[in-house]
């Protein structure tokens, strides 16, 4: 079942953001060297990604075909500052801020507009403690780290596939030390693979695992370097299937979260070479994981092509299942009914940020304060059936962001520690907004106060 959705007493929707780039790639025809096609063509482009890197000071924005870019733009003005060269053909974008008519201009002539990843870029990830390090993959088969700061490739590593050809890749990540890249692929032939290559020698691929899933691999994120893996029974207990190798995380294990199409969610070792042995945990959620993360170092968040969402422990055991459609709130402070999942992010506090979108284009922030456990039932029986009763407990409804994006939010950063927030989506702007809950979450609900703590509530008309 759905959990109810409370607004927080401190709800209040925000329709200004501070700042914005409106239609990054919709100048006129005429900005782009007289190219009248091109112009057209990127003003089809969505937002796809956003990434804070160089310490926050600039933000990386890929954008769909037919552009397939990673611009490059100031975090405190979104200027246009440069376009990463991935060698492929020239696509052409530009960047309009509220800057001001210099902003503009630069904008519009600082952008050559070469594709990142001919065919589209797929993903595209910060690493580092202060985003020094950017990292993407995209269809035409390669993994790229970037110099940010010249937008030149800096290490390309190819995933090759069936006849020499190259595979498309949908997801990427780089462990914490910067020794290992991993990237999962679409399925082709009978092979959905995960490939690593170490990036000091980014010619050869270290491994490849090939039958951990069965269809696209659409997540690749390794473990935060605190994360334990628990020990574990030997047998396996109803569509959860443990390996009796994981027995606690020992210095030569790697672990990597690993989501797909084939409705699997997989922890591996990727120092592992025989795969029958590098899969440590599996879990079948039974849909289509579209996208998926950790939650602090405690469990695992995962949402699906269906509009599911769902919480999983350490174990891979699952917690949370429901239709993130379902809640919304209605009441005199706050209506809201959301459409879509936009993302999850776990914050520095290990609380699970969960954004939600609607149609129309606003964005939600909702959360639960224990996201990796059930709601105890009830120990009162009445007929009227409460919250807690049903085993869920509540969520609260935080802030709105509202009235700027047009459709569909394709992106979101959460940026704890300048308390904002960026968003970007299907019309090609980006805004950057106040976050109001910088900081720890509070979860306190304006109403049904007995309901969200997790009490029952009597029916008057029982009474």
């Amino acid at each position: 079942p759905a959990p109810k959705l409370i607004p927080a007493l401190t709800y209040a929707p925000l329709p200004t953001p501070l700042r914005s780039s409106f239609g990054a790639l919709d100048a006129p025809p005429s900005s782009y060297h007289g190219s009248s096609t091109s112009g057209a063509q990127d003003s089809e482009a969505y937002i796809l990604s956003i990434a804070s890197i160089n310490g926050a000071k600039e933000l990386a924005v890929a954008t769909s075909s037919p552009s397939n870019a990673i611009h490059i733009v100031d975090a405190e003005t979104l200027r246009f500052v440069r376009s990463l060269n991935g060698g492929g053909p020239l696509g052409l974008g530009a960047f309009q801020s509220t800057a001001g008519k210099k902003g503009k201009q630069a904008a519009q002539a600082g952008v050559g507009g070469i594709q990142a990843h001919v065919g589209g870029v797929t993903c595209l990830k910060a690493y580092g403690e202060k985003g020094e390090g950017l990292i993407s993959c995209g269809k035409e088969g390669s993994v790229v780290i970037w110099d940010a700061r010249s937008g030149a490739a800096g290490v390309k590593m190819y995933a090759s596939g069936m006849g020499g050809k190259a595979r498309p890749l949908l997801s990427c990540d780089i462990s914490a030390d910067g020794w290992t890249v991993a990237a999962g692929s679409e399925l082709q032939g009978d092979d959905a693979v995960i490939t690593y290559w170490d990036p000091r020698n980014p010619t050869a691929t270290l491994r490849s695992h090939t039958s951990t899933h069965s269809d696209d691999v659409t997540v690749v994120s390794f473990a935060p370097t605190s994360y334990i893996l628990p020990a574990l029974p030997s047998s396996p207990s109803g569509d959860l299937e443990m390996s009796s190798e994981s027995q606690g995380l020992s210095s030569d294990k790697l672990l990597l979260l690993t989501g797909s199409t084939d409705g699997l969610l997989a922890i591996s070792d990727a120092n592992e070479e025989d795969e029958d042995e590098a899969v440590l945990l599996t879990a079948n959620w039974g849909t289509s994981v579209a996208q998926a993360g950790w939650v602090g170092d405690q469990g695992v968040w995962a949402g699906s092509d269906m509009e599911t969402f769902s919480t999983w422990s350490a174990e891979l055991d699952p917690v949370l299942d429901f239709d993130i459609r379902e809640p919304g709130a209605h009441t005199e402070k706050a209506e809201w009914v959301t459409d879509y999942l936009v993302t999850a992010q776990s914050t520095a506090n290990s609380e699970l940020r969960v954004f939600v979108g609607s149609n129309e284009g606003d964005i939600s922030l909702i959360s639960t304060p224990q996201p990796l456990q059930k709601a105890a039932p009830s120990p009162t029986k009445r007929k009227s059936k409460s919250i807690a009763d049903t085993g869920v407990a509540p969520w609260c409804l935080h802030t709105s962001w509202t009235h700027q994006h047009v459709g569909v939010v394709r992106a979101l950063l959460c940026d704890e520690k300048n308390g904002v927030v960026v968003s970007g989506g299907e019309d090609a702007r980006l805004h950057v907004w106040r976050d109001p809950c910088a900081g720890r979450l509070e979860c306190a609900g304006g109403e049904d106060e007995d309901v969200e703590m997790g009490m029952d509530v009597d029916d008057e008309e029982e009474e």
